[in-house]
């Protein structure tokens, strides 16, 4: 575990997930998108625009939902790359993400954190509709007190408004919590905003190196959970 700090903080009252690549894998969404834009980054370029539409919506206090979004910028992906999408296939890809899988030994890793007496929630920018679902089918809606989508004030992350407001509904300071997520400017937003960060890292991400260094760094979620649960020390 790499703590940028010279003092462990203060353990965290609360810990905060992101889900989508954090908690649920994207692969199967990955290996449609790749092939509807017949390019093996083709999902990273659509899910990259999607973001920045995201943060659009942001500065020009304007909101469309996150599945709007999604088939939007699918489209100008399409349109970019010289494979037009229709709205029918981008509401397919829309619609896969209301089935995706947990990352391998996610439940395990959730379940040993909660063993240890950490209180969790989730914040993602997707629809509360669509997240709440998926929750309850992967059974992940056992572990977190709440189950929070930055739609219901109408600001994607990273906006700072959105980590204040679900650190509100918490009942905490922003100090008192830790994102966990495996997006940089995830992480960045959460820094803004006060709280602590845990930094998962994935393939083909690469951390911004502009951003403000999260309070840690983690190989992935298995690191985390053994680190914060104390098991790491005990191996």
């Amino acid at each position: 575990m790499e703590i940028n700090e010279p003092e462990l903080p203060a353990k965290p009252a609360l810990l905060l997930f992101d889900v989508y690549e954090t908690l649920l894998d994207m692969e199967n969404v990955e290996r449609r998108v790749n092939g509807l834009l017949d390019s093996r980054r083709g999902y990273l370029f659509w899910f990259e625009l999607m973001m920045q539409y995201c943060f659009a919506d942001n500065l020009l206090n304007t909101h469309h939902s996150f599945a709007d979004i999604a088939k939007a910028t699918l489209q100008m992906a399409g349109q970019t790359l010289g494979e037009p999408i229709t709205e029918a296939q981008a509401g397919e890809v829309v619609e896969l993400m209301n089935h995706l899988p947990l990352l391998e030994d996610a439940n395990h890793h959730l379940s040993l954190l909660y063993d240890n007496g950490y209180r969790m929630a989730a914040l993602t920018n997707a629809s509360k509709e669509i997240i709440d679902s998926r929750m309850e089918r992967t059974g992940l809606v056992s572990f977190f007190e709440l189950v929070m989508s930055g739609e219901e004030v109408k600001k994607y992350k990273p906006a700072k408004e959105v980590y204040q407001w679900a650190a509100n509904r918490c009942g905490l300071k922003p100090e008192e919590i830790m994102l966990v997520s495996s997006h940089s400017w995830d992480i960045a937003g959460a820094t803004n905003a006060g709280m602590q960060t845990a930094y998962l890292e994935q393939k083909e991400k690469l951390f911004y190196p502009l951003a403000i260094e999260p309070t840690y760094r983690f190989r992935n979620f298995e690191q985390f959970s053994r680190s914060f649960s104390g098991e790491l020390e005990k191996s």
